[in-house]
């Protein structure tokens, strides 16, 4: 009888951790706060975007190192927007309707703003895009769900406009994407030029297809126009096939003017484009990184964390990512009307200088940097700061 006493009691005191941890209430899973990315990953511009969804992965470590929002960790949700509208607008709806996302950091061109915009704000979603140009884009009837970190077209044709007037150029070609940020750009420079006075000719405006791939004989046209400048405004691997094919006919005797677009090493894979950078551009402009100590920050982690230092838009979409966490936290809830008055009031120092929206969400103030193309010592190609315009 003892020994089952003592059996009984040895099994009822094996049995009380197990019970007391049974009586403790489990541990709830934190639920995070999601940020859609929408970024070009493939496509013409796939090269950029990469670097770009880098400043966007550097944002969310430094902001779930700082605690999160709303006390829970940021989980960056991407998809490839591949340098079309349409599929972009496809990536916008499966972000909204399947992942369920109140806010995104996106588009990256103007095409999908302006083909996904409307969509977002039928959904109370907020978009805040690093790199959407177009001056269309501020007319649409869907930007109080819509903010732009970038600068505008109108605005960058300005500072070209005044390149050309500064060097006495009197016979202007332009060959640019036949799509809405290229015949934007085109469209805002001439336009820039006449309100400065310009007394020259815009002599042969050629708008090329993204796709074609060979461009020769667009760029014959404007051999046969003698233009003394050309502005181009490209993405990455078209840009390569213009530039390599404009050197192969001697093009590179005419002074060319770039733009963001065409800005980044994404242009140097080939050394024929490369070449022809070096050698006939004389200016191009990108919205530019601040001069401060919260860029030197950027500049400094990103490149510790990649290996590489920033390029264009890699600011502009950390700043996108750093603005939509802070909305969310100022909102105090994860819902698209509430994010989207948060970011209304919105004013910070980002990397890209100060961050405030105007009436229609775009910045209310920045920098472009004027850049050309160097071949160092040792035979790299890089862009080099030439000179910044305030806005």
């Amino acid at each position: 009888m003892r020994r089952k006493i003592l059996l009984v009691v040895m099994a009822v005191l094996l049995l009380l951790p197990a019970l007391a941890c049974s009586s403790e209430p489990e541990e709830a899973q934190v639920e995070p706060v999601k940020i859609g990315v929408l970024l070009c990953l493939t496509g013409d511009l796939g090269p950029m975007g990469l670097k770009m969804m880098q400043g966007a992965e550097l944002a969310v470590t430094e902001i779930n190192d700082a605690g999160g929002v709303l006390g829970r960790p940021v989980e960056l949700v991407k998809e490839d927007g591949a340098t079309d509208p349409a599929k972009g607008l496809d990536r916008a709806k499966k972000l909204i309707n399947v992942n369920g996302v109140k806010v995104i950091v996106g588009p990256m061109i103007s095409g999908t703003a302006l083909s996904a915009g409307g969509f977002a704000k039928e959904n109370d979603v907020v978009m805040v895009t690093p790199s959407a140009t177009a001056g269309d884009i501020s007319k649409q009837d869907w930007t109080d769900y819509f903010f732009r970190i970038c600068l505008l077209d109108d605005l960058q044709s300005e500072v070209l406009s005044q390149v050309v007037l500064e060097n006495g150029y009197t016979r202007m070609a332009t060959m640019v994407l036949n799509n809405t940020y290229g015949v934007g750009l085109e469209n805002s420079l001439v336009k820039a030029l006449k309100e400065a006075g310009w007394q020259g000719e815009h002599v042969v405006g050629v708008r090329y297809e993204e796709a074609k791939k060979d461009y020769l004989s667009e760029l014959q046209q404007i051999k046969d126009s003698k233009a003394d400048v050309v502005f181009a405004c490209t993405y990455a691997d078209d840009g390569i096939i213009v530039f390599k094919q404009a050197l192969d006919i001697g093009l590179d005797d005419i002074a060319w003017l770039g733009c963001d677009g065409n800005h980044g090493a994404g242009l140097f894979k080939d050394p024929k484009s490369a070449e022809f950078m070096a050698k006939a551009i004389v200016a191009g402009t990108r919205t530019a990184g601040g001069v401060g100590a919260a860029n030197d920050k950027f500049v400094t982690n990103y490149t510790a964390k990649f290996g590489e230092e920033p390029e264009v838009y890699c600011d502009t979409v950390y700043d996108a990512t750093w603005a939509a966490a802070k909305a969310i936290e100022a909102a105090g809830v994860y819902e698209g009307k509430a994010i989207r008055d948060a970011m209304e009031q919105l004013s910070f120092e980002g990397a890209s200088g100060p961050i405030s929206f105007d009436e229609k969400g775009d910045r209310a103030s920045g920098t472009f940097e004027l850049w050309k193309v160097e071949k160092d010592a040792q035979g790299k190609y890089s862009n080099v700061r030439i000179g910044l315009v305030n806005i």
